[in-house]
């Protein structure tokens, strides 16, 4: 694990929402303790989310909690505050076996106990913190159902100084623009209507200023959702530098069209259909998320190896760019990670973020008109082989087996992994010298989880026989990237643009991870 932010500092160095994302990225497993004078808080985290967190302020634990909620009396507290001593247990335990609190009940007061501890960090100005990995809570740990970035979200709703609201934003006069990162759009935030129309106006060209010029909001509200959209990644800092071919792509197949379709939607409140509309990028319908249920996503990822490009965003291979631009926008935020946090996903994150970087990979393919085009003559059947007019033979010619590799090549192409991995290993048994097909694949098995050390070892070998080849650094970038490896993930980078100083796709992942942005 390598973490975007030092893993000891200072609040007023680092602030909590950056923290807490790092942290996320990076798929953390540990507990974060923030201490600020005599106060001192813990929050744990579990493959990057926040499952649980404590508090040694008198103040917060949970009898005070529930005391100043109203929901036990005095004598009640006093009570379950003698047994805890006599017995040992738990006082939530203890509220339920006196029949003051039901299970339910006091889970849902644990959970808001635990939502109340994080958020009250958000007010601190600055304070101590350490992260350490592999440590675990207690026995009274439940699982949030709340992603970071709805934690961020409300968070920063509590931030109500102006003047460090000024001071946590870049200088007012800088350019913001929608992130390009699926990831980043699709995070499950609840965003009031209200602030949703702010959205509408970060077109690439408006400052932050100007934004806040333009919005309906009450100023401090419009500086807390600025603030939080940098936060947890949906917005980004303009780069002065020029972006790079997929960054062009995605904001010219999706993000000048989507506005103009946001705009149409708006302008018809009646129309019911809205998946495309920015307004709604953060939380899926409730209709379709009852749709794509826990054995829907299970079934999408048992066929995924078998499905080529249109078959993984269900679409017709005549489907229109509108109709794959849909078709994706509606799949990613079924698919999206922040899923698993809904009651009966728990155990599907994996998977999910399987089929979310699948189905990124395939509109990546399918969106750019000269990647289609390729693709689909991948597809074509070769020609029939001409049969020999020559009756005097009494034995069929055969004809030679194609050549796996380039069998290998056209299946990885059309994104069917498994037919790539067997015929590339038939290649490199065949032929240990071609480094093409080493890194091929590597490149396949770096889309099955369960392979990720296979990939990093035939990178490895396309790099041995090929040291000057600057794509196959690329990828094994990547892979440590998938890896969450990000430390090894910028050496190869680097090694790239020492080989390939214009390598477009290594400039892009270095400027995406100097922004603490990980595909």
């Amino acid at each position: 694990m390598t973490l975007a932010v030092p893993s000891v500092g200072r609040l007023s160095e680092t602030p909590l929402p950056s923290l807490l994302r790092s942290l996320q990225h990076a798929q953390a497993t540990g507990e974060l303790t923030v201490t600020r004078n005599d106060q001192t808080k813990l929050i744990y985290f579990k493959h990057g989310d926040i499952i649980f967190a404590s508090s040694r302020y008198e103040d917060e634990r949970l009898g005070e909690m529930l005391l100043k909620w109203g929901k036990i009396t005095f004598a009640q507290y006093e009570m379950s505050v003698r047994l805890m001593r006599e017995t040992k247990k738990q006082q939530g335990t203890i509220l339920v076996e006196q029949g003051i609190l039901t299970p339910k009940e006091l889970f849902l007061a644990v959970s808001v106990q635990v939502k109340e501890i994080i958020f009250s960090l958000f007010t601190w100005l600055d304070g101590n913190y350490r992260f350490v990995t592999q440590t675990r809570p207690g026995d009274e740990v439940i699982t949030l159902r709340m992603s970071s970035g709805a934690l961020i979200y409300e968070g920063i709703r509590r931030i109500n100084d102006f003047s460090r609201l000024c001071r946590l934003l870049p200088p007012l006069e800088t350019v913001v623009n929608m992130s390009t990162d699926p990831r980043d759009l699709f995070q499950t935030v609840a965003v009031r209507p209200d602030e949703q129309q702010l959205l509408l106006l970060i077109d690439g060209a408006r400052t932050i200023r100007e934004l806040v010029y333009a919005t309906t909001l009450p100023s401090i509200r419009a500086f807390q959702m600025i603030y939080f959209l940098l936060a947890a990644g949906i917005i980004k800092v303009n780069s002065l530098e020029a972006p790079g071919e997929h960054t062009v792509v995605f904001r010219r197949n999706i993000k000048s069209e989507l506005e103009a379709i946001v705009r149409e939607v708006i302008s018809r409140k009646e129309q019911d259909d809205q998946e495309l509309s920015r307004v709604d990028l953060f939380e899926l319908p409730k209709n379709e998320r009852l749709a794509m249920s826990a054995e829907a996503i299970e079934r999408a990822y048992e066929t995924l190896e078998v499905k080529d490009q249109y078959e993984v965003l269900g679409v017709s291979r005549d489907a229109s760019a509108m109709e794959i631009k849909r078709a994706y926008f509606r799949l990613a935020k079924a698919y999206h990670p922040d899923r698993h946090h809904e009651a009966g996903m728990e155990a599907l994150q994996g998977k999910l973020e399987v089929l979310f970087d699948r189905l990124t990979q395939a509109y990546g393919v399918l969106s750019h008109p000269q990647s289609r085009r390729q693709y689909d003559e991948s597809l074509a059947p070769p020609p029939p082989s001409p049969v020999p007019a020559r009756p005097e033979e009494s034995q069929p010619r055969i004809q030679p087996a194609a050549d796996p590799g380039k069998r290998g090549e056209a299946a990885l192409l059309a994104g069917n992994l498994k037919d790539a991995i067997v015929s590339l290993e038939t290649a490199v048994r065949q032929d240990g010298t071609q480094a093409h097909y080493h890194a091929l694949l590597g490149q396949a098995l770096a889309g099955v989880p369960d392979r990720w050390s296979e990939a990093e070892t035939e990178l490895k070998r396309a790099i041995e026989l090929e040291p000057g080849n600057a794509d196959y650094y690329v990828l094994l970038g990547q892979l440590y990237m998938k890896l969450r490896s990000m430390g090894r993930a910028i050496m190869q980078y680097e090694k790239a643009l020492r080989l390939d100083p214009v390598n477009a796709k290594a400039k892009e992942q270095v400027d995406k991870l100097s922004k603490g942005v990980f595909d």
